[in-house]
């Protein structure tokens, strides 16, 4: 379904001023990058270096942060939003334009899913072609989950949850309201620990038999993996918001705290404890048992074996406060 908005009333929304000549009539229909912008849709820039753009465009209709308004006057055949936080505007307007288009539309229960009659199904819940789904599994309203999902005994996921294709949530796990599982993704995997008795010639593995407790509106990514705590009434932790992109795996026991956001390939050790508001990069790679501090950066590819304080960013290898790294890397070149 397309959906429209009318300029002004797109202002209205954002909070926004207009400057140039428009057509307070003008509809749009979307959104598009700026280097490909497209008739009727709202691109947007937020850096003096892609103001360079704004030259090629003819009608275009620009969302600006009110420190670029200068580009108003420099490129006048265009149209600009002004708005005070140009991110969050943009991600308003993606919402509008394209949010909950695809699958929240879906409901009933496919005539293939495998259904143990123990489980509790609230209303509007969607079950997709060969779901299967254990005892004792509730699952709130609104939840919609795709075909190819297992979910294993005593599951509990929330209300307006979405799990996509082919994942599966082991038993025990608890997953809150308005949280996304990405296709592919398992939920509380027994956790990788294994001893090497080397006299004895065997390798025993240590039975993890707790769960995952993951809280409200977090996103887990494509084929991510979180495995469960090691022992009974125990959990791995994921609080509120948190968000965790593709291929991400987060060992047993782990706890993380509201609002991180891990980024694709990171591995995250046994034991860790991540603080709230923590940002990790690109294929970080963090050991067993450390704790990384509130509002801490941990920069792409760095290899973390110490704790972490609050508020500090690292990077390198062994991960050390960035600004140290860039003195060291600058001596290292210099010799090279």
């Amino acid at each position: 379904m397309t959906r429209e908005i009318g300029i002004m009333e797109l202002a209205n929304r954002l909070n926004g001023t207009i400057a140039g000549n428009f057509d307070k009539e003008l509809r749009l229909c979307g959104t598009c990058a700026v280097e490909n912008y497209a008739e009727n849709k709202v691109t947007f820039i937020r850096k003096t270096k892609y103001g360079g753009l704004l030259s090629r465009l003819q009608n275009a209709v620009v969302l600006i942060p009110e420190s670029l308004v200068d580009l108003c006057e420099e490129h006048p055949q265009n149209t600009y939003i002004i708005v005070k936080d140009i991110l969050n505007s943009i991600m308003d307007v993606q919402d509008f334009f394209y949010g909950g288009e695809v699958v929240m539309r879906y409901e009933g229960i496919a005539a293939t899913a495998n259904i143990d009659k123990s489980a509790k199904i609230g209303r509007h819940v969607y079950i997709g072609e060969y779901v299967c789904i254990g005892k004792d599994v509730v699952i709130g309203d609104n939840t919609k989950i795709m075909h190819n999902v297992s979910i294993l005994d005593n599951v509990a996921i929330g209300s307006g949850t979405l799990i996509y294709p082919g994942g599966c949530i082991y038993q025990g796990c608890q997953i809150g309201n308005d949280c996304i599982i990405d296709a592919g993704a398992v939920i509380g995997a027994g956790g990788f620990r294994y001893e090497q008795f080397v006299e004895r010639k065997i390798v025993r593995k240590m039975l993890h038999v707790g769960g995952v407790m993951i809280g409200d509106r977090v996103e887990i990514g494509a084929n991510a993996a979180i495995d469960r705590a090691t022992f009974e009434g125990e959990a791995t932790v994921i609080s509120d918001d948190v968000k965790i992109d593709n291929l991400v795996h987060v060992a047993h026991n782990v706890k993380i705290g509201a609002r991180t956001v891990i980024v694709t390939q990171s591995c995250i050790g046994g034991s860790t404890r991540i603080g709230e508001d923590v940002w990790i990069g690109i294929g970080a790679a963090i050991s067993n048992g450390l704790s990384i501090g509130n509002r801490a950066k941990v920069l792409l590819n760095a290899v973390v074996a110490y704790d972490v304080k609050d508020d500090e960013i690292v990077s390198g290898f062994y991960a050390m406060p960035h600004k140290q790294w860039k003195q060291v890397w600058a001596k290292w070149t210099e010799q090279v």
